[in-house]
């Protein structure tokens, strides 16, 4: 125990001289390579402390991996399912070979330095205390979310609020479980639960863009799921049965590949980054050609094509807007278009060529009701929570409370059992 210890101040010492030291004492390119080389030696001290302890981090559970992935999966496909709804933001890492090889390594090793020393510190825990302290332990990793900036920043009621709101709460439930999986399947493990979301984040050319308050709640939710299927599955009978499940459904990899094609196309043509962009109609400008509640497929095409009578998208310092094209002036490679809505009295202000998204081609209609009433749902949950923090800390205590519930109550089963025979 003394020396698992000796991880934790290690690692508390890395964390403090990467945000306190390295940002004043270094310059440019230098800090990614300091803050590399003090991430690196917290993962050389680990594995050197497991071989002394004798502690199997490195052994793999290939279900429990897989479960893992599962969860990752589940959990970035529910906020990629609410972006369809609530919009999507471009991401700023733009990665060419300079910055792969510089800022991707400063991402990666400490990411790999976090989950063995998560892995060895909970691999060491006794089960007899094994609640306790895995919540410790997790409390712990929560702390190294934030930088230290953010907790000085922290001077009102209002701004802890939010952050335990915003960042404390969610990364602590996610913390909570990456540790559950470090204890029961080692650092594979964990490292697989938190490197797919890591990795989606760092390479994804779009990202959720979410409220907030939306995505803690999101977050700590899909963690609590997580805790309850990991309860039930590392039941033994349960967890042959799932290995024997996971075996049998390897054949069916080409169906689940065309699902994550779909998925991903479906993703990136809600950005526009597949040369077209469906846009749900949310006003009646164009009745009877388009109602409330249609999507309408928006394709990017030079202006020179566009001719009148198209139905052309384009943008105003507050909105988009879909209307069809009833004049044209200007000389080619300056045109500047005259818009109407079908449904509308009076032409709008002229829409310079810059402006212009893009060219409806088709129409389907209703099906953007879906979209329509999911948002609406989340819009009026949204203000309720914004409005009132006190059942938003309640609702997200109840689920991490569930969370650690679901850990002490799985490693206690043992001992249920005991007082139930004594009992009879």
């Amino acid at each position: 125990m003394k020396i698992n210890f000796t991880i934790s101040i290690l690692i508390l010492i890395v964390y403090l001289v990467t945000n306190l030291i390295i940002p004043t004492a270094f310059k440019g390119e230098t800090i990614f390579v300091a803050d590399i080389v003090l991430w690196a030696t917290v993962i050389i001290a680990t594995i050197l402390i497991s071989k002394l302890t004798q502690t199997r981090i490195l052994q793999a559970n290939k279900t429990l991996v897989e479960i893992a992935a599962i969860l990752a999966v589940f959990q970035t496909f529910l906020a990629i399912f609410l972006s369809f709804f609530m919009g999507f933001g471009k991401n700023m890492n733009v990665w060419n070979p300079t910055t792969l090889a510089i800022y991707f390594p400063y991402l990666l090793i400490p990411l790999i330095a976090t989950e063995l020393s998560r892995a060895q510190l909970a691999k060491a825990v006794p089960k007899q205390k094994s609640t306790l302290t895995l919540l410790l332990i997790s409390l712990f990793y929560t702390f190294m979310v934030a930088t230290i900036p953010n907790y000085l920043e922290l001077t009102t009621p209002l701004a802890i609020a939010e952050f335990l709101i915003r960042t404390f709460i969610p990364s602590l439930a996610i913390s909570l479980l990456a540790t559950y999986f470090a204890f029961l399947g080692g650092f594979s493990t964990s490292l697989t639960y938190m490197a797919i979301p890591a990795f989606f984040t760092w390479f994804s050319p779009i990202l959720p863009n979410i409220q907030w308050q939306t995505q803690s709640m999101l977050t700590a939710i899909a963690a609590t799921i997580g805790f309850i299927l990991l309860d039930n599955a590392t039941k033994p009978p349960l967890i042959k049965q799932i290995h024997r499940t996971l075996k049998k459904q390897k054949s069916q990899l080409p169906f689940w590949t065309a699902i994550v094609l779909i998925g991903s196309i479906a993703v990136w043509s809600s950005s526009g980054l597949l040369g077209f962009t469906p846009t749900i109609i949310a006003s009646g400008s164009m009745q009877p050609t388009m109602d409330v509640g249609d999507i309408a497929i928006v394709v990017k095409t030079p202006t020179q094509t566009i001719k009148i009578g198209d139905i052309i998208q384009y943008r105003t310092p507050d909105m988009l807007v879909m209307h069809r094209v009833i004049g044209i002036t200007g000389q080619e490679g300056s045109e500047v278009f005259v818009t109407q809505g079908d449904a509308n009295n009076a032409p709008d202000d002229p829409v310079l060529q810059s402006q212009v998204m893009g060219k409806v081609l088709f129409t389907i209609p209703k099906l953007g009701w879906v979209s329509i009433a999911v948002k609406t749902f989340f819009a009026e949950t949204f203000t309720f929570f914004t409005t009132n923090l006190t059942y938003a800390f309640t609702t997200l205590g109840i689920i991490v409370s569930a969370s650690i519930f679901s850990v002490h109550r799985y490693r206690n089963q043992p001992l249920r059992k005991l007082r139930r025979r004594l009992g009879r």
